[in-house]
């Protein structure tokens, strides 16, 4: 069970342990769900359920999809919030094939979230922030990180905006501040805009195999799914708002900063390069 008293390498050590037994839990019950989503025909279309782990602990499993052809591509994400320091915290557990990242986001997260991405003041807030964390994992369903080998210090972007924070330690990341797309500088929106297109690709390829995109399948992949064209078309299918409103800020960005995104896009590909 998570304690108030536990360190935050106890409580990470606690989290990844529940975290085993959810996964398990829900890969028995994938097959279920997808028989689930396939019957929907009533949208927007809200899934979400609860799961009571041995250690007393509860996580929270759900996703929110605008239309049927946005039903198969979203996917439920695992979570979980608990009180901590008299506030809410939340833990995110990315699941990889040999081992499981954890993001856990403190308090001051959400408060920057509620402030920068809701414009609202905690004070006025109407709703729970455990309701705010709901809302936060159900609207990103694209959480991405960069590798700690890379960064020295958490760095990603979400659907809605950007996260920073500290690693803990190797696979462990505390996420404690929350950058929305209207704060980012050019070189964070054009990095933005890379991830973006990473997403979409995945999200064309689940669209058409029912599954997640791989490294293995990447070289194998048609030029459509490169294809700007193709890409807006399948967010237009797709009636999902939030998607709409980032394709507008991207062709938005573009507009207005020309010459920085080209500068950042040649030094982010040199990067890249190098890497490999």
């Amino acid at each position: 069970m998570i304690l108030p008293t536990m360190t935050l390498t106890e409580l990470s050590a606690e989290l990844l342990a529940d975290y085993r037994e959810v996964a398990a839990r829900w890969k028995a019950f994938e097959p279920k769900f997808e028989k689930i989503r396939k019957r929907v025909s009533t949208f927007p279309w809200l899934w979400e359920t609860k799961v009571m782990t041995k250690r007393r602990n509860e996580w929270y499993i759900g996703c929110y999809a605008f239309s049927k052809k946005d039903a198969t591509v979203v996917y439920p994400h695992i979570s979980i919030s608990f009180r901590r320091e008299n506030a809410t915290w939340a833990a995110f557990p990315i699941r990889g094939k040999d081992s499981t990242l954890l993001l856990i986001f403190p308090a001051h997260f959400f408060e920057r979230y509620i402030e920068r991405f809701l414009n609202v003041d905690k004070k006025d807030l109407e709703y729970p922030v455990k309701d705010i964390v709901r809302v936060f994992f159900l609207r990103n369903y694209h959480i991405f990180p960069y590798k700690s080998e890379m960064e020295d210090r958490v760095r990603g972007f979400c659907e809605d905006g950007m996260f920073l924070g500290d690693w803990l330690g190797d696979g462990v990341g505390l996420v404690k501040t929350y950058l929305s797309r209207d704060e980012m500088k050019p070189n964070q929106f054009t990095e933005f805009i890379q991830a973006v297109k990473s997403w979409l690709i995945g999200d064309l390829f689940m669209s058409h195999k029912g599954r997640s995109l791989v490294d293995e399948d990447f070289d194998g992949l048609p030029d459509t799914y490169f294809s700007t064209d193709v890409q807006i078309g399948f967010v237009n299918s797709r009636s999902n708002a939030i998607w709409r409103d980032i394709f507008i800020d991207l062709l938005k960005f573009k507009q207005e900063h020309e010459e920085e995104y080209l500068q950042c896009s040649r030094m982010l590909d040199s990067i890249i390069e190098n890497r490999r």
